[in-house]
């Protein structure tokens, strides 16, 4: 008798203990459902991030290459540290997220080892139930039935202790199976984790890295910079100099009494441009942000395009200048003179009378330039003039 209270008590509370254990497990799926979705979220823009700063790392290699703009190389590269501190704030997120399914994980697993353990006593109860039976079969039961009711009886009892032990294997061997299974599931969340905390720290290396290397391109920026305006204003001295030397000879034109070769009309220097891009006048230097006289016109020609003698006269010099590069000084008479810089190649030489239109030399890049155009001055009695005024 005290038997089967024993069984009708441990079959209550394994029941209970069931209940309890399934609506655990409903909470906590739920919980970790919640998470999942929020981490797949955090996945797709973790992968998202990191497309961009591929991108943006693209972008740093060209800057890189070309060399041209240190400012934007270095925007480029704020930019990448920027979406990397994204990245971390991201991953460190992602992180949380999977510490929380492990402490769901680790409950759900703790309720299933306790379960386990109460299906683990029923288990071995029946057992050594079985055991102090000794060699008592289900044959020898039946074979000891009084009659054919009592035995149908005992048929029916044998039926459901067979069927209870059955119940009781499958609920043991299930509690074990699943048991194994939130292990599993548990060790994937954790190593899934520690790659992510690994990334981490990658990142946060990165990050560093980045961080340095814009700290030195900074000072390098500054550097250049520096030394650039040292070479402008070198070269912006030397340019005064040559342009003093030419309205020298302005000067000297007209104290010399030549008659002028021409009208005193001028025709534009680059038949195959007409345009300017930067005018005759004040102007403010794109870089250093210093305001500087421009004393001409520079007219953006192709590489190699013709230029001609704005109008006829005496090739006074056809030759280097530092700043101007290779230049053209032509005195047309009456204290009116030009000149063409950064020419590529020349088409005369100093002492040559030249005609107004013919072809002097050819557009180029040589000297203080950052691309092929034609530097175009006019002078007259020793003073620069906007040459616009003479067309």
């Amino acid at each position: 008798m005290m038997k089967k209270k024993t069984v009708r008590a441990i079959s209550c509370a394994i029941a209970g203990i069931l209940v309890i254990a399934m609506i655990a497990s409903l909470l906590a799926s739920g919980l970790a459902f919640a998470g999942a979705a929020d981490a797949g979220e955090l996945k797709s823009k973790l992968s998202d991030l990191e497309e961009r700063k591929a991108s943006v790392k693209a972008h740093i290699a060209e800057l890189t290459r070309q060399a041209e703009d240190v400012e934007a190389t270095r925007a480029a590269l704020q930019s990448e540290i920027d979406l990397t501190r994204e990245e971390i704030a991201v991953v460190e997120d992602y992180i949380a997220r999977l510490q929380q399914q492990i402490d769901v994980k680790t409950v759900e697993l703790g309720v299933a080892e306790e379960a386990l353990a109460d299906k683990e006593e029923l288990f071995s109860t029946r057992i050594r139930e079985m055991y102090e039976q000794g060699d008592t079969t289900y044959l020898d039961i039946l074979l000891n039935a009084s009659s054919f009711s009592n035995m149908l009886s005992r048929i029916e009892i044998v039926t459901q202790i067979m069927d209870y032990d059955k119940q009781v294997v499958a609920e043991y061997t299930a509690a074990k199976e699943d048991i194994e299974e939130k292990r599993d599931d548990l060790q994937q969340t954790q190593n899934q984790q520690k790659e992510y905390q690994q990334s981490l720290g990658y990142k946060v290396e990165e990050l560093a890295a980045s961080e340095a290397e814009q700290a030195a391109l900074q000072k390098s920026l500054e550097a250049y910079k520096a030394e650039s305006e040292a070479e402008y204003d070198r070269l912006s001295a030397e340019m005064n100099a040559v342009s003093d030397q030419i309205a020298a000879l302005s000067r000297q034109s007209a104290a010399s009494g030549m008659v002028p070769m021409g009208d005193g009309t001028l025709v534009w220097p680059t038949p195959s441009c007409t345009s300017t891009s930067s005018a005759y006048g004040w102007r403010t230097h794109p870089i250093y942000g210093t305001r500087k006289f421009h004393a001409g016109e520079d007219i953006p020609a192709a590489y190699g395009a013709q230029i001609v003698a704005a109008a006829s006269g005496v090739v006074l010099k056809a030759g280097w200048a530092s700043g101007y590069g290779n230049y053209t000084v032509i005195d047309h008479g009456g204290g009116l003179v030009t000149a063409y810089g950064h020419q590529s190649g020349f088409a005369v030489s100093a002492g040559q009378t030249v005609t107004q239109g013919q072809v002097i030399g050819y557009v180029g890049s040589t000297g203080n330039s950052t691309g092929p155009h034609l530097h175009f001055e006019v002078y007259v009695n020793g003073s620069t003039v906007d040459p616009k005024s003479y067309f």
